[in-house]
C-alpha cells in the first residue's frame, strides 16, 4: 500500500481537534468531531486491508486480530502502566478505587459498554476524574475490529460476483445503524458509546474506498477545490459547532462526509509531507492516549498551578510522553510477542483488580503524597450522603431499591415530615433526619431524572413513584403529613428524556401548588441553589491557596435564571430563597469541608448549614 500523506493529515487534525477541546481552548468547541475523522479513517483503512486480502485469497481472520492487537494493545498497556503507578501516590481511596476499574474496563475493551449502562453522558462533569473515559473510542474501534472482517468474510461471494450489490448492502447496513443512533432520543448514552449506533460512520470510511473511483472520476476536473472544501468544513465544523451539536446530533455528519471525500479523492497537496504534520499524525495515537490522564491530573492538582501559563507545561509533558511512548512503543510493537503482551495485560489486570478490592490500607496510605486532612476536597462518600434509607432512585444500580414501606410509613402519633423531590432532596435526608425530635417523624421520596409533578416525564421508575404518590398515597394519607418540603434541581429540565419547557415547569407547579393547597397542607418549596462550571470542591481548594479568588467568577448564570423563575411562579410565602444566601456558609475550617463536593450537590456539611437555615427561620 502506498503512503497516504493525507491520512497523516487527517490524523494530526483529528488529535489536535479532540485534543484542543478536551483542554478548553478557545474556537474548538467542536472538537470532539476528532473522535469521528478517526472513526471513518478506520472504516477506510481497514475495508482497503481485509478486501486487499480477500482478493488474494489471503486473509487470516486470526492474522488480522493479531496485528490490531499489536498496534493498539502495547502503548495502551505502557499509559495504564504509568497510571496505575500514579494512582496510589495521588488518589485517595474512593478515586483510587473507581480509576482501578475504569482501567480494567478499558484493557478488557468494555469501557464503552460500562459507560453507556451510567446514568449522565461523556459531556458530564461527573466523569471529568475519569482518567480513561477516552478509552470509550478505542472498545468501539476494537469491537468494529473484531466484527468487520467476519461481515466482510460473509459478503465475500457477493463482493466477487455482484459488487454493486456488495456495496448497496454496506449502504444499507450505514443507513440502518444510523437510524438506530439518530431515533433514539430517549436512550442518548447508549446511542454515543455503543457500537451498533456508531458503525455508520466506520462504514462512511469503508464507501469511501468503495466508491473511490468513481468519486475521483466524476470531480477529476476539480479534485483539488473539492477537497480544499472538505478541509475547510472539517475547521468551519470545529469552530461553529459546540455541545449542542454533540453525539446524537445529525450535524456530525457533515464533517463525516467530508472525512470519507477525502479519503476517496485521494488528492495528495504537497504541504501534505511538511514533517510537523506528518510526525503529528505518526503520533496521533499516542497523544490520544495521553492527553485525558494529564489533564485530569493537571486539573485536579490545578489549584497548586493557578496562573494560566501552567497549561505550557502540561502541553510540553504531554508531548514528552506521547514521543517516548511512540518511539518506545509503538515503533518496536512488532518485537513484542503476543505472550509478552499478554503477560503485562494480565499483571495490570491484577494490580487492577487489587487497587479496586483494597483501596485502603496502611501501605497505600504511607505512600500516599497527600495530607489526610484534605479528603473532601478530593472525593466525598456519595452513597451515604443520598441513600442513608433507601429512599432515594436514580438510573443506578446502586441507587435501585426503594423502599415504599418504610419511607411513606406514616406515625400517627407524631408531626408527619415529608420531603420530596430528586437528589437535592435526597442531599438533605441525613441532615433533616438528624434535627427532627421524637415528635416528629420523616418521610422521604427522592426520585431523580423527573420533576415531582403529578404527571411527569422521564425515568420510568420515577415517573411510577410520582403517580403512585399523587393518585394514591396523598388522597389517602393527607391528613396525616403536616409539612412537605420541596428540594429540586430544577437546571436539569433538559436532560435526556425529560426535556421540561418553561411552560410545562410552570403547569406542573401550579398543579402541584394546587393540589396541596386543595388538601391544605403546609408546604415550601426550597429555592434553586448555586450551580458551578466545575466542581465547587476545586474552587475551595484554589480559595485556599488564593483567598482573594471569586467562586461567584465560576457559578453559572442559569442557575440565578431558573431561582427567578420559580420565585415568580410559586407564592413568597411557600418558597425559601437559598441563592448566593450569605448566611449558608461555604466552608467549615473545622471539618475541612466545602459545602458543595461537586457543581451543585451539598456536602453534609452543606446540607446540615441548609436545615440549620429552615430551623432558624421557623420552618422547621
Amino acid at each position: 500500500m502506498s503512503f497516504r500523506y493525507d491520512i497523516g493529515l487527517l490524523r494530526a487534525i483529528a488529535v489536535c481537534f479532540v485534543l484542543f477541546y478536551h483542554y478548553q481552548i478557545p474556537f474548538f468547541e467542536g472538537g470532539y468531531i476528532g473522535v469521528d475523522i478517526f472513526f471513518v479513517i478506520s472504516g477506510f483503512l481497514m475495508t482497503k486491508i481485509i478486501l486487499a486480502d480477500v482478493k488474494k485469497n489471503s486473509f487470516s481472520y486470526l492474522d488480522f486480530v493479531c496485528r490490531r492487537i499489536k498496534r493498539i494493545l502495547p502503548a495502551l498497556l505502557f499509559v495504564a502502566t504509568a497510571m496505575l503507578l500514579v494512582l496510589p501516590l495521588l488518589y485517595f481511596d474512593v478515586d483510587l478505587k473507581l480509576n482501578a476499574k475504569y482501567i480494567a474496563v478499558s484493557l478488557a475493551f468494555i469501557s464503552n459498554i460500562y459507560y453507556a449502562t451510567l446514568s449522565g453522558d461523556y459531556f458530564s462533569p461527573e466523569y471529568q476524574d475519569n482518567l480513561f473515559l477516552h478509552s470509550w473510542s478505542l472498545a468501539v474501534e476494537w469491537q468494529f475490529y473484531l466484527l468487520y472482517p467476519v461481515i466482510l468474510l460473509l459478503l465475500k461471494r457477493i463482493y466477487f460476483n455482484r459488487f454493486s450489490g456488495f456495496r448497496y448492502f454496506i449502504i444499507g447496513l450505514g443507513i440502518l445503524s444510523f437510524a438506530v443512533g439518530f431515533c433514539s432520543p430517549y436512550a442518548q448514552s447508549w446511542s454515543f458509546y455503543m457500537i451498533p449506533t456508531r458503525v455508520w460512520e466506520f462504514l462512511l470510511g469503508a464507501l469511501g474506498f468503495l466508491y473511490s473511483r468513481e468519486l475521483r472520476s466524476a470531480f477529476k476536473s476539480i479534485l483539488i477545490p473539492i477537497t480544499a472544501c472538505m478541509l475547510g468544513i472539517l475547521f468551519l465544523s470545529v469552530i461553529f459547532f459546540d455541545i449542542g451539536h454533540a453525539w446524537p446530533s445529525p450535524m456530525i455528519v457533515i464533517p463525516v462526509i467530508a472525512t470519507m471525500i477525502i479519503l476517496a479523492l485521494d488528492t495528495q497537496f504537497s504541504w501534505y509531507k511538511i514533517p510537523a504534520i506528518q510526525f503529528l499524525g505518526k503520533i496521533s495515537y499516542s497523544l490520544y492516549l495521553w492527553h485525558w490522564p494529564i489533564y485530569v491530573v493537571y486539573k485536579k492538582y490545578e489549584f497548586l498551578m493557578q496562573s494560566p501559563y501552567w497549561i505550557f507545561l502540561v502541553f510540553f509533558l504531554l508531548f514528552l510522553f506521547a514521543i517516548i511512548s511512540y518511539y518506545l512503543v509503538e515503533r518496536h510493537k512488532n518485537d513484542l510477542t503476543l505472550k509478552k503482551i499478554f503477560m503485562l495485560f494480565f499483571l495490570l489486570m491484577s494490580f487492577s483488580l487489587v487497587l479496586f478490592l483494597w483501596p485502603k490500607s496502611s501501605t497505600l496510605d504511607y505512600i500516599r503524597r497527600l495530607d489526610p486532612s484534605y479528603i473532601h476536597y478530593f472525593q466525598y462518600e456519595e452513597y451515604q450522603h443520598l441513600n442513608p434509607c433507601n429512599c432515594y432512585v436514580t438510573r443506578s444500580d446502586r441507587y435501585d431499591i426503594y423502599d415504599q414501606q418504610a419511607c411513606l410509613k406514616i406515625d400517627s402519633a407524631k408531626e408527619n415530615i415529608l420531603l420530596i423531590g430528586d437528589s437535592h432532596a435526597a442531599q438533605l435526608s441525613t441532615a433533616f433526619r438528624n434535627v427532627l425530635t421524637k415528635e416528629q417523624h420523616f418521610l422521604e421520596m427522592s426520585l431523580s431524572l423527573t420533576f415531582p409533578f403529578p404527571n411527569p416525564k422521564g425515568y420510568q421508575k420515577s415517573v411510577d413513584l410520582w403517580r403512585y404518590f399523587y393518585q394514591e398515597f396523598l388522597p389517602q394519607n393527607h391528613e396525616h403529613v403536616d409539612k412537605i418540603f420541596i428540594s429540586v434541581h430544577w437546571l436539569m429540565y433538559n436532560f435526556d428524556e425529560m426535556n421540561y419547557t418553561p411552560a410545562e415547569i410552570k403547569m406542573g407547579l401550579q398543579q402541584i401548588i394546587s393540589i396541596f393547597d386543595q388538601y391544605g397542607l403546609d408546604y415550601y418549596f426550597i429555592g434553586q441553589i448555586e450551580s458551578y462550571r466545575i466542581p465547587y470542591r476545586q474552587i475551595a481548594l484554589k480559595k485556599l491557596f488564593n483567598p482573594e479568588i471569586d467562586e461567584y467568577e465560576y457559578s453559572v448564570e442559569e442557575a440565578k435564571e431558573v431561582n427567578d423563575f420559580m420565585k415568580r411562579i410559586i407564592p413568597s410565602d411557600h418558597y425559601i430563597d437559598l441563592y448566593k444566601n450569605k448566611e449558608i456558609a461555604h466552608h467549615s475550617v473545622k471539618e475541612h469541608m466545602p459545602y458543595m463536593y461537586d457543581k451543585h450537590h451539598l456536602t453534609d456539611f452543606g446540607a446540615r448549614e441548609v436545615i440549620k437555615y429552615l430551623v432558624r427561620y421557623g420552618y422547621l
